[in-house]
């Protein structure tokens, strides 16, 4: 796939996302099930358009706004009775009124979204319809093959009314008997006639059915934007301008963002800017570089499917294809080692580089699954090969000597500035905590990079507030 695969949708945040994307009806839960990147820049602007003026009126008209989600809750999904009408099927009882009730519905969310949403959005007249369906004006929500439709129906009925009353006022069991075959007979008539009815009903009301697509295709692009909306104001989410690099400041993950909120932490935003061609992010251990990555993957896709980003500002080009790489990927249960899936994946990639213009490729320790002499060649040699295209990278890594003066960097600031024998002191007092209070002095920003600094070697740092053996780590420490 182009744009992500389930396995890495799920890994970023977005099946988290369009999981708790609250759209109401059938018709916005379909819409929600088929999201796709947007390729052209005015349609995205347009959507953009609509999702600003969508947060607008749920903050000014909310009375509204809530009398259009009561009536979405009712809606059900009448697709297929449309479709099978318009191939000229006869429709039974059960499905004409499905389609009076769901019709009067449009009508009532018609009365009130027509008055506050742009022309776009505006439902079509139903009133021929539910005309058809309602003959005697009632305005009730249900439906029966009703007298007004024929005067023989009419007089059929009032006969079997007649014989029916007879049946149970006679004691006369012969009668009875008599009375009880001629009311089949009337039946038999009456349901041929009920049948006619239907089939007329059915033939009278095909003209009209392409105005009732016309408002189940509105309803869903009002429900899912509505969604999309409250999404936006729950989270402070903003539009992103479309422009020719990428930049986020104060970029955020959703979901990572929720499960600190459980353990009384925040997401620390972050401020990144790509241009063509790698970027390569190093950082310390347990520094959030794979949340990185996920969160930048995550805004970015997000951004080309018309939703409002997780950052204070962006700027975003039009991609023609978002690839995510790290290594715990799907083929490696295949079979295949971690190195032999990432090269599978790899070829996609450069498949993608070579096809496309335009395109984005997260690589999260790329190589890692191999010796590290040759991982780091590999490392570098795809940094420089994707130097070739246009098209953007950030390749997160922890082998020494990848970056080079054409080369951006970008470095998580890990435990670069803490007080380390403070927090070592802390630990040793709370040992069982060491994990949480690392995690909790850990500077999850990133900065840029000027010059050709090596990789932090944060790892004897952990290891050693963590609490590795002194003899070990001496030893390791005099490799350095």
């Amino acid at each position: 796939m182009r744009y992500l695969n389930l396995k890495n949708r799920e890994k970023i945040g977005l099946e988290y996302l369009t999981n708790n994307l609250t759209t109401i009806s059938p018709y916005g839960n379909q819409k929600k099930k088929n999201i796709v990147p947007i390729e052209s820049p005015e349609t995205l602007e347009e959507i953009f358009d609509h999702l600003e003026f969508f947060i607008k009126k749920c903050q000014q008209n909310k009375n509204e706004i809530q009398k259009i989600e009561l009536f979405l809750m009712k809606l059900k999904d009448i697709s297929n009775i449309v479709l099978n009408l318009q191939k000229g099927k006869n429709l039974d009882e059960v499905e004409l009124f499905e389609l009076k009730i769901n019709a009067m519905i449009f009508m009532e969310i018609r009365s009130i979204s027509n008055n506050i949403f742009l022309k776009e959005f505006h439902l079509v007249d139903l009133t021929h319809i539910i005309d058809i369906l309602d003959p005697g004006s009632k305005k009730i929500p249900t439906f029966h093959i009703y007298n007004e439709y024929s005067e023989k129906l009419k007089e059929i009925r009032h006969k079997k009314a007649k014989i029916e009353k007879l049946i149970f006022s006679t004691i006369d069991n012969k009668l009875q008997i008599k009375l009880k075959e001629e009311r089949r007979g009337i039946v038999v008539l009456e349901n041929c006639e009920e049948s006619k009815v239907k089939m007329d009903i059915s033939k009278r009301l095909i003209s009209y059915t392409s105005d009732i697509l016309i408002d189940i295709n509105k309803i869903k692009n009002i429900d899912f934007t509505l969604a999309k909306a409250k999404l936006a104001i729950k989270y402070g989410a903003n539009r992103p301008k479309i422009g020719e690099h990428i930049e986020f400041i104060g970029m955020f993950n959703p979901e990572i963002l929720e499960t600190l909120k459980i353990k009384n932490q925040e997401f620390q935003k972050l401020d990144i800017l790509l241009k063509n061609g790698n970027t390569i992010l190093t950082g310390a251990n347990m520094g959030g570089k794979s949340v990185i990555l996920k969160t930048l993957t995550l805004n970015l896709i997000l951004a080309q499917m018309g939703f409002y980003v997780f950052s204070d500002y962006a700027t975003i080009p039009i991609l023609k294809f978002i690839q995510f790489l790290s290594d715990d990927i799907q083929d490696v249960s295949k079979g295949l080692s971690s190195f032999g899936a990432e090269i599978m994946k790899l070829k996609e990639i450069t498949g993608c580089l070579k096809t496309y213009d335009k395109g984005f490729i997260a690589l999260d320790e790329f190589a890692r699954g191999t010796n590290p002499s040759e991982g780091k060649k590999f490392v570098k040699g795809l940094s420089n090969y994707i130097k070739n295209f246009d098209s953007f990278s950030i390749m997160a890594t922890h082998y020494d000597g990848i970056v080079d003066n054409s080369t951006p960097h970008y470095q998580v600031v890990g435990l670069k500035n803490i007080d380390f024998d403070s927090l070592k002191r802390k630990i040793d007092l709370n040992n069982q905590n060491s994990i949480p209070l690392i995690q909790k002095h850990m500077d999850y920003s990133i900065e840029k990079i000027h010059s050709n600094l090596e990789v932090p070697k944060d790892a004897l740092n952990v290891a050693t507030l963590i609490g590795i053996d002194e003899d070990l780590k001496d030893i390791i420490k005099n490799l350095y």
